[in-house]
């Protein structure tokens, strides 16, 4: 029997279900017959990547807090000794940093894969940790073996910013083609869905200003996401501050099952102020659902002509976008439909997406 190469996979959190964590989930699913991986979270581990950890030869949870840094860095260098693997891939600034930190001195050193998934639009605004994980990616960028962006915008950010690196790639997030099955159906009124944590990137108030403009229209909006009820003092207030109808305005809170969410819509909108790669917008063109988003991140390189980018912010262009859609025939929408599903198809299945992290993995410099 052929060995397997091993690969370890660090992380800075596995417990939540953003980007970065969704992509390591279904690399692990899709190559667990050709690598032996390890998994290791600075963090926490979850029971949502139940299946994911299984296929793991091993996982490890650090419980990092910040305070302990010098303890989860000692403890990680450990680990890596023992498993002593010819690669690494890390996911995000964390453990990009933490995992060059604990390497530093070791003689026989592992290649090392850095992972951004984040968008640089304004890194005066992110959080204290993250700027100080970003200074010092500055200063170890140069000594990993390769940095993989997840966006094209992403990278121009970053090196912009300061990370310099020989060896780059962009290799987009990839879908499970399988989990995401076409939508043929059209739904009368229209259906607008939207996913999103309730957070400022995700542009709430845009998104409600938009619904506003639109509220007199046949159109019913679904709204997926953490936060996304009326328990929630700013979204109660928007609901009566537009004096919104809970039947065409539907709050959903978070979805466990998204690819039945998006069966349920018939366009997807998204009003983000700032993005890396969103996710969202795949999966919802892998179950055939044309997109209405802001110009951020790589959604216009996502979308292209087979939906419809607007800037950010424009809460008077996403609801005219809403409309032009709305007005399409049903001979058109069927047909934005069969495109949106085989662009997803051709350029973000997982498949192939996978084969470009071997690819990397295999690369010296």
């Amino acid at each position: 029997m052929k060995h397997k190469e091993t690969i370890v996979h660090v992380i800075t959190n596995f417990a939540g279900v953003g980007g970065a964590e969704m992509m390591l989930s279904r690399l692990i699913q899709q190559t667990h017959h050709e690598y032996d991986h390890v998994l290791i979270s600075l963090m926490k581990v979850s029971e949502v990547y139940r299946d994911t950890l299984t296929q793991c030869t091993s996982h490890y949870a650090l419980n990092w807090n910040g305070l302990n840094s010098i303890a989860v860095a000692t403890k990680l260098r450990t680990i890596l000794k023992q498993v002593a693997p010819k690669t690494v891939q890390c996911w995000m600034y964390h453990a990009n940093v933490m995992t060059s930190l604990s390497l530093l001195g070791l003689q026989h050193k592992p290649k090392v894969f850095w992972g951004i998934h984040h968008s640089l639009s304004a890194p005066k605004e992110e959080s204290i940790s993250t700027k100080v994980a970003l200074t010092l990616s500055k200063f170890f960028a140069s000594q990993a073996t390769g940095i993989i962006y997840c966006a094209h915008s992403a990278l121009q950010q970053h090196e912009k910013f300061g990370l310099n690196n020989s060896n780059t790639a962009v290799i987009a997030n990839g879908v499970s083609l399988h989990h995401f099955q076409m939508n043929q159906t059209l739904h009368t009124p229209t259906v607008i869905g939207f996913a999103g944590r309730h957070h400022k990137a995700k542009g709430y108030p845009y998104l409600f200003a938009t619904i506003h403009q639109l509220k007199d229209q046949p159109i019913i909006f679904k709204i997926a996401g953490h936060g996304a009820n009326l328990d929630h003092p700013e979204i109660k207030k928007y609901f009566e501050q537009y004096e919104l109808d809970s039947e065409k305005v539907q709050l959903l809170d978070q979805v466990a099952d998204m690819p039945t969410f998006y069966q349920s819509i018939d366009a997807f909108l998204m009003t983000s102020i700032t993005e890396g790669f969103p996710n969202v917008l795949v999966e919802a063109m892998a179950s055939g659902i044309p997109c209405i988003s802001t110009d951020v991140g790589d959604a216009k390189f996502i979308v292209q002509d087979l939906g419809y980018i607007v800037p950010s912010r424009d809460t008077t262009a996403l609801a005219q976008a809403v409309l032009n859609y709305v007005q399409l025939s049903s001979v058109e929408k069927q047909h934005f439909k069969q495109a949106t599903r085989q662009r997803v198809e051709q350029h973000f299945a997982i498949e192939p997406i996978s084969q470009q992290y071997r690819a990397m993995w295999r690369s010296n410099r």
